[in-house]
């Protein structure tokens, strides 16, 4: 009685087996469906199955083994967070690769599919089933969809350890763990034991009898919504639910995605989920990119951009158009390929890489700005600091000015300078898995960390190919020690507790809104100042690209010079006529009374680059002052002339011509040739 409830209670497995691949492509008889079938043969499950005699492999194995050497999948990520790496698929029972090996031995082109042992008690030797649409030698050809060949670097990892404890720990203590569901994937995936570890095999997501699309075990839709939960059967993705490329109900217009991942019905971007970007089978780029860095952006599954709902030209959110060379200024993403690496920002200067000959984040041999520099895709949401119709924060409460990081900036990989005494750069940054606000993001590129040593001041060795200024490290503009800086890294009343500001913050009638409200204790954004053209209207928000030098945003975006190339002056701030000049946006200069002095000859137009550093993010002297000893991006030069004039300035609440020292700025010697001493040093 027993005997025959376990005969029957696998009699009944075995049927339902048969039942289900006789309606699927692993159907390789003749009465299969596909188009590679035998010629004649009759029998299923024959050409993997034997009941007697069976082969190396489980259950009951009959198909001949590859001996292949394959090449296997590997990555920066892998190594750099020391995760174990894939094993070469074993060849024998009982280790890690034995099953994948299995679905090799038809998959990888090199075993012809009739290539089986014993068919009804016959052993074939060198014979094989004879089959329809192989190669002449019987296997299968090399342009299917099915074909994996040997090189499996471009493939999803198998013989690989399912580990979730696995993580890396940043300068500032943060950590980045591996990202997978722990302790076991979701069901119905299937791991495999091995001495006592968990492995990933083909067979981890592949049901071969399973009549579902690609043979899945996950089944909870179309093609494309189960592509989406096997992903996150596995991969914990922090801050995944809820993100955009989640929650986004834009579809494909790709009528190749809608038949294939859609089967038949439209496909959305939440539909799709991982498999917007990710492909598990002949991966383009790393870590299992569809197409390479910033293709994947631009097009996701989509043959072409405009039918993706995605980030290319014609695309639902067109940012490939912003880009240079699209747009004369802007971050390379598009000039500079094939660069960027996962945790590339832990390699900052002078740090050895991992692996050896790897990219880090210097400019020196790694310069690059990919999307996933700003942009962590499996958390940003939809959402900038700034409302839809403005170019920055508004007076509503909720996009009051502050520099924590917006939504679509969140999850993102930063660095924070520990700052030295004023106007010096910072020799000691610490990483940061999740960067807090938007200028940690900034200065993983825009610092010390992959710009190297300064040559003097904060002037560093590079050149930008754009504008043709050299370079500068704004860890060391922004440093909050300095006599003067924009409040991008704390307020300005911050600053002043720290000591090494003394000037008071403007008052609130010489900023505009919102910079108006609660002065002093506000902070701000890189992308205050620096953004798309139009980003108010027709531009996404953000510091892409624009035909502005410098990426300058707002109504007005003009620094130092007019358009006809002259500069701007305090003649203008009193005429009314400094339409275009960038720092308008903000502050109304008409307020500050050193700029409507009404003396006559010289002192009537003072070019703003005669008193102010032409890089006004921060200066060692008070009120973004500098003196005609800096040296240039800071001294602008004009035609050839180097334009600061001041030897020696001190702020005061009242002016007096004695508070600056410039004997060479005109006037005949009687305005501020006199030294008298108590100014603010440089260097």
């Amino acid at each position: 009685m027993y005997i025959g409830a376990v005969f029957l209670s696998l009699l009944g497995l075995v049927l339902t087996a048969y039942a289900g691949i006789s309606a699927t492509k692993h159907n390789l008889s003749v009465s299969g469906p596909g188009n590679i079938k035998a010629v004649s043969e009759t029998e299923i499950c024959v050409f993997c199955h034997i009941p007697h005699h069976e082969r190396e492999g489980t259950p009951l194995w009959n198909r001949k083994m590859p001996t292949s050497v394959y090449t296997l999948y590997d990555s920066e990520f892998i190594q750099r967070i020391s995760y174990p790496t894939p094993l070469q698929p074993s060849e024998v029972e009982g280790q890690p690769g034995i099953v994948s090996r299995q679905c090799l031995s038809c998959h990888d082109g090199t075993v012809a599919i009739g290539a089986v042992y014993i068919v009804r008690g016959t052993e074939l030797g060198n014979a094989v089933i004879q089959m329809q649409n192989v190669n002449p030698d019987g296997t299968l050809p090399s342009n299917l969809r099915t074909f994996i060949g040997t090189d499996l670097s471009i493939h999803h990892p198998v013989a690989i350890e399912y580990n979730p404890n696995v993580q890396v720990t940043f300068g500032d203590g943060s950590v980045k763990t591996v990202e997978l569901v722990n302790p076991n994937p979701l069901p119905p995936i299937k791991l495999y034991t091995y001495g006592g570890k968990q492995y990933v095999e083909c067979t981890s997501c592949h049901d071969p009898h399973k009549q579902n699309k690609q043979f899945l075990r996950v089944d909870v839709g179309n093609l494309a919504q189960d592509f989406k939960q096997t992903c996150i059967s596995c991969h914990d993705k922090p801050g995944w639910t809820g993100s955009a490329h989640d929650t986004q109900t834009l579809t494909y217009s790709d009528t190749n995605v809608t038949a294939h991942y859609g089967e038949g019905s439209p496909v959305s971007v939440a539909d799709f989920g991982c498999g917007n970007c990710h492909t598990p089978h002949r991966s383009q780029g790393k870590p299992l990119l569809r197409k390479v860095e910033e293709m994947t952006c631009f097009t996701g599954a989509a043959s072409a951009q405009n039918l993706a709902p995605c980030h290319g030209t014609g695309g639902a959110k067109d940012i490939e158009s912003l880009l240079p060379p699209n747009r004369t200024f802007g971050h390379p993403v598009m000039t500079i390929v094939d660069m960027h690496t996962p945790l590339d920002v832990l390699y900052g200067t002078g740090i050895p890489r991992v692996p050896t000959g790897s990219k880090g984040i210097e400019f020196v041999d790694s310069k690059h700005a990919e999307c996933m520099d700003c942009h962590n895709p499996h958390k940003a949401k939809p959402g900038t600091h700034v409302a839809a119709n403005e170019w920055y924060p508004g007076q509503v409460s909720a996009n009051q000015p502050t520099n924590i990081v917006s939504n679509v900036l969140a999850g993102v990989y930063g660095v924070e300078p520990v700052w030295p005494q004023r106007w010096t750069q910072p020799t000691t940054y610490k990483t940061k898995a999740e960067a807090q606000k938007e200028y940690q993001i900034c200065m993983k590129c825009h610092s010390g960390w992959a710009l190297g040593s300064v040559v003097t001041d904060c002037v560093t060795s590079f050149v930008s190919s754009q504008s043709g200024i050299t370079l500068t490290d704004q860890s060391c503009e922004f440093n909050p020690y300095n006599r003067s800086a924009h409040p991008v890294v704390m307020t300005t009343n911050e600053m002043l507790a720290l000591g090494g500001r003394y000037a008071a913050p403007l008052t609130n009638t010489q900023v505009l809104p919102p910079w108006d409200a609660n002065v002093g204790n506000q902070t701000m954004y890189c992308t205050d100042c620096h953004g798309a053209d139009s980003e108010s209207t027709v531009d996404p928000k953000g510091p892409h690209g624009s035909t502005h030098k410098f990426m300058l945003k707002g109504p007005n975006t003009n620094w130092p010079t007019k358009p006809d190339g002259t500069l701007y002056t305090t003649g203008d701030v009193k005429a009314g006529t400094t339409q275009g000049l960038f720092c308008t946006n903000c502050h109304d200069l008409t307020q500050a009374q050193v700029h409507m002095l009404t003396w006559p000859g010289p002192m009537y137009s003072i070019a703003c680059v005669e008193c102010h550093v032409a890089v006004p993010h921060g200066s060692p002297i008070s009120r973004l002052i500098g003196y005609e000893t800096m040296p240039e991006p800071y001294n602008y030069n004009y035609n050839g002339v180097l334009q600061l004039k001041m030897r020696g300035f001190k702020w005061n609440t009242t002016i007096s011509n004695r508070d600056v020292y410039a004997p060479s700025c005109g006037g005949g010697g009687r305005c501020h040739n006199t030294n008298a001493g108590g100014y603010d040093t440089y260097p």
